[in-house]
């Protein structure tokens, strides 16, 4: 039996959270397109019980959100040592978030209390790496408006936290990706959520995965610094046999989903921040590598153009989407709480068979 490279095609389970069937995304049934234009709160209640809140309902969990974004002072003490050292801070984020499984009730701790750790656990990462104070949660905003003033300490404009909270949504879920697969893998032992978010994480730090985005900004920072041609940038990365970062998705054929909208959203971004250069080097690579490879941008390609609007340093990108995927990180782990059933496939064995240890012995000892 053939078994296809890295389980491309294979449905391993069921889910009722995201779907990528006929390369289009939808959460819990409705297409992302149309999800952009909702509140992030929304779409996280949307995840986790597969319905829509009623607007009393999501004025309390809001609520319950925005409280819940404080971290325990053992774990403020402990941060202000580990996030200072000379580690890339998705490292920072691993130990940490395995962290707040020592320092929080582990057995009682919810997603709600959990999701709110993990923004935060984030914001204070990006700050104390900046050497910036530490901030409190204002309780008058949003958990969009609260994220990015806790990392940014400016509290956003509506314009901007409505482009941010777009960008949270577009990251929130997407299926059976490699994260999630993780976080579902180490649930269905019926470990806790930190154990199954520290694996989520690690799976994340991988610059095939979340990491793509910074290694995209890297490729663009290259361009824009040596004043290249993007598209003799391409044709040399190609005869250098190196991959041209964000462009192509397993799923999307015919482009991303989520990238279309985050063109726009970039393309906003960089013209009211001064990096409209950044964005032109984009335009022209995709229009380059569409002509040339028939390859769309994915997630990654105008995100990090995005975060780098954010005045944010590339090397925090990828813990931006793990604070965004920690939602549906979440909704998966629950789901497969609930199946009760340990995730242990078969593997076909092909190396050698036929092999006996006492005989070998035996004939090494006859001509020793």
């Amino acid at each position: 039996m053939e078994c296809p490279r890295g389980l491309a095609g294979v449905v391993v389970d069921q889910t009722k959270i995201s779907s990528t069937a006929g390369a289009h995304l939808t959460y819990a049934g409705y297409p992302i397109e149309e999800l952009a234009h909702a509140s992030f709160e929304e779409v996280v209640f949307l995840l986790w019980h597969t319905r829509l809140p009623s607007e009393n309902e999501i004025a309390v969990f809001r609520h319950q959100l925005v409280s819940q974004m404080v971290l325990p002072a053992e774990t403020v003490r402990l941060l202000l040592y580990v996030a200072k050292e000379p580690q890339h801070p998705m490292s920072i984020l691993r130990t940490t978030t395995s962290l707040l499984g020592t320092t929080n009730d582990v057995d009682h701790d919810e997603p709600p209390k959990i999701l709110a750790k993990m923004l935060i656990t984030v914001a204070a990462i990006i700050r104390i790496r900046a050497n910036e104070p530490l901030l409190e949660v204002d309780p008058h905003l949003g958990v969009v408006e609260n994220f990015l003033y806790l990392m940014t300490g400016k509290r956003p404009s509506k314009e901007l936290a409505r482009m941010f909270s777009t960008v949270m949504i577009l990251h929130a879920d997407h299926e059976f990706n490699a994260s999630t697969f993780t976080a579902r893998v180490v649930a269905s032992t019926f470990a806790d959520y930190y154990s199954c978010l520290t694996a989520a994480v690690c799976a994340l730090k991988g610059p095939l995965h979340g990491g793509a985005n910074e290694r995209v900004f890297e490729m663009l920072l290259e361009i824009k610094e040596q004043g290249l041609d993007p598209r003799e940038f391409v044709e040399e990365q190609v005869k250098q046999k190196r991959k041209i970062m964000g462009f192509g998705h397993r799923i999307y054929k015919n482009g991303d989903p989520r990238a279309a909208i985050l063109k726009q959203i970039a393309g906003k971004l960089a013209a009211k921040t001064g990096n409209s250069e950044y964005f032109e080097i984009q335009r022209q690579l995709a229009d380059y590598m569409l002509q040339r490879f028939n390859l769309h941008p994915n997630v990654d390609y105008y995100t990090s153009l995005i975060y780098h609007c954010l005045g944010l340093d590339k090397e925090v990108f990828t813990m931006l989407f793990a604070a965004c995927r920690t939602v549906g990180w979440l909704a998966h782990v629950m789901e497969q709480r609930n199946e009760n059933c340990l995730i242990r496939p078969n593997s076909e064995y092909v190396g050698p068979t036929d092999r006996h240890y006492l005989g070998e012995q035996i004939q090494k000892r006859g001509h020793a």
